[in-house]
C-alpha cells in the first residue's frame, strides 16, 4: 500500500500597507521550513513525500530572500537596548514569549525566571523595568527557539545554546540575527533542487487560500450544514475561484520553475462544482477528507469496502483531477497526539494502524495522510526531528509499505467513479470555521459590497488598471484566514491585527476605484456586530456533585451545561481547559474544568484559579484559597478541590444570587511558572439561575 504524505505550509499574508511584515514568516523559515525539506533529502531513497507550498507563502518566501526581514519585531532586536522606549518595549514583551511553554522555556533557567516575571505585566499589559541584561537575554532565547536544526549545527548557535543562565551580550544577539538572515535565502532553492530531483513532488493551493467552495457560491455552506447561519450573504463569483486556482499555480511555477500538478486546497475544502471548475486546469490530483467523501457515499448509496478514503476517486462524468481523500484520524494522531509520545513508540503506532487498515480493506491501495507541515511541530521534542527521522527510516524499511507521492498515485492507480462529491472541508466537515458567526457573516458581507461594486465599475468602463488595482486587493480579501480568526473559536492575541489587514485590503480596493470606502471598514468587526456568543449548552436538570476534584461518579453532572474548547485540524494552539461543564442546584452555581494532559493531576501543584462572576448585583472576583476555599474579599463563597479535574461550589446567596438572575462568568488559571490563561478565552458563559420548578420543566424520559 502506498504511503502518501503531504505536509502542508502556509502562512497568510502579513506584509502590511506600510512595508512592514508580521514576523511568523520569518520565524518558521528558520525553524521549520528549510529542516522539514533537508529530513527527505536525508531519509532512505524510496521516501518521497509531497509538499504542499501556498502561492502567498513562497511569495513572502521570495520576498525574505531578496529584501531580508521586514518585520517590527527584528528592527527592534538590532536595536540597542537602551533606546528602546515604552511601546517598543510592549511590543517585544507581547511577543518574545511566543512559543510553546513546555518544550522552549522550561529548559532554560534563565527564560523560567524572566517568563515568571512577566507573567503578571502580560496579564495586566504594563512594562516591566527590567534591566537591559533581562532584555538582551529574552531577545536571544527567543531567537534561539526559532532556530531549527541546521542552525542549531552552528558551532556559535550551539554554544549560546549550553548557555541556559542567559548572560548574552548584544554582540551575540546581532551575530545570531546575522547568522539568522543569511540563512533565509536558502529555503527555496532546497526545494527547489529535491523537486527537480524527485525526492519531493511540490504542490499548492490557490492563490491567497481562500475557501474555493464558499466562492464560487456561499451556499454551499447550508449543502455542508443546513443549519449554518449565512442569511444576507450571497457571495457567487465563480470566475474568482478560477482566477485563484490559475493564478496560485502560475506563480509557483515562476518561482519554482515548474507547474505543480497537484492541488491542496485550502483548508481542504470541496465541492462538486468546484472540481468541475478545475477539469482542464492541468490539475492531476486534488484532495479532501475523509468526513466529506463518507458523506458523499452516504448521499449517494454506494458503498466500497470499509475505507472507501484508502483508493483514489474520480467525479463522475469527468476527466478531471484524480480525488484522493485524507486519513482523518491517522492525520490528526501526528498533528495533536504523537508529540507526547517517544519517537519509535509514536512511528510504531502509526504503521500498525496503517497496516490493520490495509488488511481490513482488500480494496486498499493508498493511505493520504494530510497535514500542517510547521505549526504540528512547535509541541514536539526537537520540533519534530526525532519522530520524523523515524518515520522515514521505518518506511523506507518497509516491505508492504510505499512512501509515494500523490501524483505517482494518480498515474499508477485505477480511480474509482464518485456519482457527486458533497461540499464540505477538512474541519467536520463543514465550512462553520469561516462563515456562520455573526463576525464571519458580516465579513463576507463587507467582502460582497466591494466585489459588486467592482463588477458595476467593470460594467460602466472603468480604467483597467484601476480595476486591475483593485482585483488584487479583492483576491487578498478573499483567503481564508482573515475568516479563521474572526469569531471566538481561534482566539488570539493577534486577532485584531489580522482584522485590520483584512478591512485594509477593503479600503484599498474601494480607493482604487476611486470611490469612498463605507464607513463600517472604519471601526472592527468585532465592534460591530457585538459580543460573541460562546458555543455552550445550557442546563438541563439540577446536579449535585460532590466537590473532590476526581471523576468517579458519572450521574453527578447529569443534566449540567457545557462549554467546549474548539479542536481540530489546523488548530493554532492545544487549550489549557478543553471542557468546562456548569450547572446548579438551589444554592449554588457548580463548575468543572477539565485541564489538557494526562494525567491532569502532575499539573496542579501551586496552581491559582480565580472565577470572575457579574450577576444583577455587579461584578465579583473568587479567588481559590487554600484548604479549598473560595473567597470573595476574604468573606467565605464556596468551596473547591483539584485532582483529575477542578471543582467548585460557589454559594448563591453571599453573592445576592436569587432564581431568575442571569449570570455571567469566565474562569482564570494559573499553573506555575505561566502567564493566567482565560477560559473561555473569548467570551463569557451566560446561564441564569433556575427557579423551584427548573427540573419539573426540564423532566424527560
Amino acid at each position: 500500500m502506498r504511503v502518501l504524505l503531504l505536509w502542508h505550509m502556509h502562512q497568510p499574508d502579513y506584509r502590511t500597507p506600510e512595508g512592514d511584515a508580521l514576523p511568523w514568516v520569518r520565524l518558521h523559515a528558520l525553524a521549520d521550513y528549510y529542516d522539514m525539506a533537508r529530513l527527505v533529502e536525508e531519509a532512505p531513497a524510496p521516501v518521497r513525500v509531497t509538499v504542499n507550498l501556498t502561492p502567498v507563502l513562497l511569495s513572502q518566501l521570495a520576498d525574505l530572500a531578496a529584501r531580508g526581514p521586514r518585520d517590527p519585531l527584528h528592527r527592534l532586536c538590532r536595536l540597542p537596548v537602551h533606546r528602546l522606549g515604552p511601546d517598543d518595549r510592549r511590543l517585544l514583551l507581547s511577543q518574545l514569549f511566543s512559543v510553546n511553554v513546555e518544550r522552549c522555556i522550561h529548559p532554560s533557567p534563565a527564560w523560567v525566571r524572566l517568563h515568571r516575571m512577566a507573567a503578571p505585566h502580560l496579564a495586566a499589559g504594563t512594562v516591566p523595568a527590567w534591566p537591559d541584561q533581562d532584555w538582551i537575554d529574552l531577545e536571544v532565547l527567543f531567537h534561539l527557539a526559532w532556530s531549527g536544526r541546521t542552525l542549531r549545527e552552528d558551532p556559535f548557535v550551539a554554544g549560546l545554546l549550553d548557555r541556559r543562565e542567559g548572560g548574552y551580550r548584544e554582540a551575540e544577539r546581532d551575530r545570531l540575527l546575522d547568522l539568522q538572515d543569511h540563512f533565509l535565502p536558502g529555503v527555496i532553492p532546497l526545494y527547489r533542487r529535491l523537486w527537480e530531483t524527485g525526492r519531493i513532488e511540490v504542490s499548492t493551493t490557490p492563490l491567497h487560500h481562500p475557501i474555493l467552495p464558499l466562492l464560487h457560491d456561499t451556499a454551499a455552506a447550508w449543502e455542508a450544514d443546513p443549519q449554518a447561519a449565512i442569511q444576507g450573504v450571497t457571495f457567487r463569483w465563480p470566475e474568482d475561484a478560477h482566477e485563484q486556482v490559475v493564478r496560485g499555480r502560475a506563480l509557483v511555477q515562476e518561482r519554482m520553475g515548474r507547474a505543480p500538478a497537484g492541488l491542496w486546497p485550502s483548508e481542504g475544502s470541496l465541492s462538486d462544482p468546484v472540481v468541475r471548475m478545475l477539469d482542464g486546469l492541468g490539475i492531476a490530483w486534488t484532495a479532501g477528507d475523509r468526513q466529506v467523501l463518507d458523506r458523499s457515499l452516504e448521499a449517494a448509496g454506494v458503498h466500497v469496502g470499509p475505507s472507501p478514503h484508502l483508493r483514489p476517486w474520480r467525479l463522475h462524468g469527468t476527466g478531471g483531477p484524480v480525488l484522493f481523500f485524507r486519513d482523518t484520524d491517522l492525520s490528526d494522531r501526528i498533528g495533536f497526539s504523537y508529540a507526547r509520545w517517544s519517537a519509535d513508540d509514536a512511528v510504531a503506532d502509526l504503521l500498525a494502524r496503517a497496516r490493520a487498515l490495509a488488511m481490513a480493506d482488500p480494496g486498499a491501495t493508498c493511505l493520504p495522510i494530510v497535514l500542517d507541515g510547521e505549526n504540528a511541530w512547535e509541541s514536539y521534542k526537537d520540533r519534530g526531528i526525532p519522530f520524523l527521522s523515524t518515520l522515514y527510516r521505518a518506511l523506507g524499511e518497509a516491505p508492504d509499505l510505499e512512501a509515494s507521492t500523490f501524483s505517482e498515485a494518480a498515474e499508477a492507480l485505477v480511480p474509482e467513479p464518485l456519482p457527486r462529491l458533497q461540499a464540505g472541508s477538512w474541519i467536520d466537515a463543514r465550512f462553520a470555521t469561516w462563515i456562520g458567526h455573526p463576525e464571519k457573516t458580516r465579513a463576507w458581507m463587507l467582502l460582497q459590497e466591494a466585489r459588486r461594486a467592482w463588477d458595476d465599475q467593470a460594467r460602466a468602463g472603468a480604467d483597467p488598471a484601476a480595476l486591475a488595482a483593485a482585483r488584487e486587493h479583492l483576491l487578498k480579501a478573499e483567503g481564508s484566514d482573515w475568516f479563521w480568526w474572526l469569531g471566538d473559536d481561534h482566539p488570539s492575541p493577534s486577532k485584531g491585527v489580522f482584522e485590520a489587514l483584512f478591512r485594509h485590503a477593503l479600503r484599498a480596493a474601494w480607493a482604487a476605484l476611486g470611490r469612498a470606502p463605507p464607513q463600517a471598514l472604519d471601526r472592527p468587526i468585532f465592534d460591530s456586530v457585538g459580543p460573541s456568543r460562546l458555543r455552550a449548552t445550557q442546563p438541563t436538570a439540577l446536579v449535585h456533585p460532590r466537590i473532590d476534584g476526581l471523576v468517579e461518579a458519572f450521574y453527578e453532572w447529569t443534566g449540567a451545561g457545557a462549554w467546549e474548547a474548539r479542536t481540530g485540524a489546523m488548530a493554532r494552539a492545544a487549550p489549557l481547559v478543553t471542557r468546562v461543564d456548569f450547572g446548579f442546584d438551589p444554592g449554588h452555581l457548580y463548575l468543572r474544568a477539565w485541564l489538557a494532559g494526562d494525567p491532569a493531576s502532575a499539573r496542579l501543584a501551586g496552581v491559582g484559579l480565580w472565577i470572575h462572576l457579574e450577576g444583577p448585583a455587579g461584578a465579583r472576583v473568587l479567588a481559590a484559597e487554600p484548604e479549598g476555599r473560595l473567597a470573595v474579599g476574604g468573606a467565605p463563597a464556596g468551596r473547591w478541590a483539584a485532582a483529575r479535574v477542578f471543582e467548585a461550589a460557589v454559594e448563591l446567596a453571599p453573592l445576592g444570587l436569587a432564581a431568575g438572575d442571569p449570570v455571567r462568568f469566565h474562569l482564570e488559571i494559573r499553573l506555575p511558572d505561566e502567564p493566567p490563561e482565560r477560559i473561555p478565552p473569548d467570551g463569557d458563559l451566560e446561564c441564569a439561575v433556575p427557579g423551584p420548578e427548573f427540573d419539573l420543566l426540564h423532566w424527560s424520559v
